[in-house]
C-alpha cells in the first residue's frame, strides 16, 4: 500500500509523536502487531510497548527497523534522540537536514533479490539474525538442504539494507569447486568471485574505511574451510564490512554467530492469529497461489498428516504443492511411494537443483567414503537414537567409540543428521534422506558413477559436481 507523504516524516525527537506515527501507519497499511514484527524484525512485545507509551526508550536500531518496515525513512532520526542508548554499530549515518521528510532512498543492492512473498514461521529465527546484526560482523546461517536459509537470508538483508549505506551485494557459490578435491582451486576460485563481485558492485579496497556494507555469502558448505579463511581476512581489511553466510556445513571461525535454520512446525502453531502450524499454513499459501479454486479447509488433518512425512521441510512442501495440480491428496499420503512422486516433478525456480533428490545428493557427493558407509547404516535405526545406539548397533564391524562418534558429529555438521539436544542427545534422519541414501545403497555402481579414481578410506571420493550446483534453500 502507498504511504501518504504526510505520514512519511517526524522529527524525530517526540517519542509521543513517534508512538503516533506508528500506531496510524500500520493501521494505514492493515497490518497487525504480528505483521508488522514478521517485516521488521522487531517483537510484538517492543511494538506493543511502543503504541502503549510503556517504552518511552526503545532502542535506536528497533526504530530504524520499524520505519523501514512502513516505509519511512529510518535515517531521519537524529542522533539528539532520546532514546537509543545502545550505541550499536550497524546503525546509518544521520541524514542532511535537506534531506528530511523525502522518501528514503535506498542503498545499492547487488545480486539476487529477496522474492516478494512473505516468510512464513519465520519470526523467531527474523528476529535472532537482526539481533545478532547488532554485535557481530558474521552470521552464519546452518541447516540442511532446502530448509529455506537463502531466502532467510535475502529477507533479512533486505530488513537490514537500510543500515548500511554502502549497500548490500549477494554472492552465490555454487560454480566454485568443491575444496575436497582442489583445496588450492577451490580458494582461488572463491578468492576471484568474491573479489570481482565486490569490484563490481563498487565495494573495492579504494572505498572509505568507515562505510558499512553487507555482503552475503550464498551455499558455502562445500568450500567452508576457504569461506571461514577469507571471511576473516576480508573483516580485518574492512571495518565497516558484515558477512552473512549461508552453509549447510557450519563454518570454523570463531567470531561467528551461527543460527540453525529448523523445518517449519508441524504441530501447534506459532501466532495467535494463524489457526494452523506453519507448515501447513506454507503448503496453504502455495496451493492457494497455483490453484485458487482448490479448497482443502476440509482436508486440513491430510494436509498436516502430509507435512510431517515432509519433516517440514519448506522446499519439499512447495514441490508437494505444485504437484496437486495433477495428483490427488490422497496419493501424497503413502510413505513409501511419497517421494518418488515428487522426484518426478522438477523444482524449478524453487532450487537449483532439478529434483528433491539432487538437494540431498549434493550433501551426499561431498562425503568421505567413512561417512557415506555410517549414513548408510543410520538410516535403518529408528528416530531417536543415540551414540550407545550407534556403537552397539553392529559391533562385529563396527570401530571405537571416539571413531564412531567423530563420524557421527561429522554427518551432523553437515546437517544430514539432526540433532535433538536434551538431557540425552539423541538423532534422527529427515525423511527425505533416508529415501535417497537408501535409494543410494540400492544402486551403488549409478551413485557411484561419477567417480574418477577410488577413493581413500578417509577422503571423499571425486564425484562429479552437477552444473546445477546447490539449493537456494
Amino acid at each position: 500500500m502507498a504511504i501518504p507523504n504526510d505520514f512519511t516524516s517526524f522529527d524525530g525527537t517526540d517519542i509521543h509523536q513517534l508512538r503516533d506515527f506508528l500506531l496510524n501507519q500500520r493501521r494505514i497499511s492493515g497490518w497487525t502487531q504480528e505483521e508488522l514484527s514478521e517485516r521488521s524484525g522487531v517483537s510484538v512485545r517492543t511494538i506493543r510497548n511502543l503504541e502503549t507509551g510503556s517504552n518511552t526508550n526503545p532502542r535506536r536500531t528497533s526504530v530504524a527497523l520499524l520505519l523501514s518496515a512502513l516505509g519511512a525513512a529510518p535515517a531521519s532520526l537524529p542522533e539528539a534522540a532520546p532514546w537509543g542508548g545502545d550505541d550499536m554499530t550497524v546503525l546509518p549515518e544521520r541524514r542532511p537536514e535537506s534531506h528530511r521528510g523525502r522518501a528514503t532512498e535506498l542503498s545499492p543492492w547487488h545480486g539476487p533479490r529477496p522474492l516478494g512473498d512473505p516468510l512464513v514461521g519465520r519470526q523467531a529465527d527474523m528476529r535472532h539474525i537482526l539481533a545478532c546484526a547488532q554485535r557481530s560482523r558474521l552470521i552464519v546461517l546452518t541447516g540442511p538442504g532446502g530448509v529455506g536459509k537463502t531466502r532467510l537470508a535475502l529477507a533479512a538483508a533486505s530488513r537490514l539494507r537500510p543500515l548500511f549505506r554502502d549497500g548490500v551485494a549477494v554472492v552465490e557459490l555454487r560454480d566454485c569447486p568443491p575444496e575436497h578435491l582442489d583445496p588450492a582451486r577451490a580458494r582461488a576460485e572463491l578468492t576471484r568471485v568474491i573479489r570481482d563481485f565486490t569490484r563490481e558492485s563498487g565495494h573495492s579496497g579504494t572505498a572509505a574505511p568507515g562505510g558499512r556494507r553487507l555482503l552475503v555469502l550464498d551455499g558455502a558448505e562445500h568450500v567452508a574451510q576457504q569461506v571461514a579463511r577469507i571471511a576473516r581476512q576480508l573483516l580485518d581489511e574492512r571495518p565497516g564490512l558484515h558477512l552473512l553466510v549461508t552453509s549447510r556445513r557450519a563454518l570454523a571461525a570463531s567470531a561467528a554467530e551461527t543460527w540453525e535454520v529448523e523445518p517449519l512446525r508441524v504441530d501447534g502453531r506459532e501466532r495467535r492469529d494463524i489457526a494452523v502450524p506453519s507448515a501447513v499454513e506454507l503448503f496453504l499459501r502455495r496451493v492457494q497461489a497455483s490453484l485458487p479454486t482448490l479448497d482443502l479447509t476440509h482436508h486440513l488433518p491430510l494436509v498436516t498428516t502430509l507435512c510431517r512425512l515432509l519433516d517440514g521441510v519448506p522446499l519439499a512442501i512447495e514441490v508437494a504443492a505444485q504437484r496437486l495440480r495433477s495428483l490427488p491428496l490422497t496419493s501424497l499420503l503413502q510413505e513409501e511411494t511419497l517421494f518418488h512422486l515428487l522426484d518426478q516433478a522438477d523444482t524449478g525456480g524453487l532450487s537449483a537443483h532439478r529434483t528433491l533428490s539432487d538437494s540431498v545428493r549434493w550433501s551426499y557427493d561431498l562425503l568421505p567414503v567413512a561417512h557415506r558407509e555410517l549414513l548408510r547404516e543410520l538410516v535403518a535405526l529408528p528416530d531417536g537414537f543415540s551414540l550407545d545406539d550407534v556403537v552397539t548397533a553392529q559391533p562385529g564391524r563396527r570401530p571405537g567409540m571416539m571413531r564412531v562418534a567423530h563420524l557421527l558429529a561429522e554427518l551432523a555438521d553437515a546437517s544430514l543428521v539432526q540433532t535433538q539436544r536434551e538431557r540425552q542427545y539423541t538423532y534422527r534422519i529427515h525423511a527425505l534422506v533416508r529415501h535417497v541414501v537408501t535409494q543410494v545403497a540400492r544402486h551403488p555402481q549409478a551413485a557411484d558413477a561419477g567417480a574418477a579414481r577410488p577413493a581413500e578410506p578417509d577422503r571423499p571420493e571425486p564425484v562429479a559436481v552437477r552444473s546445477a550446483g546447490r539449493p537456494a534453500a
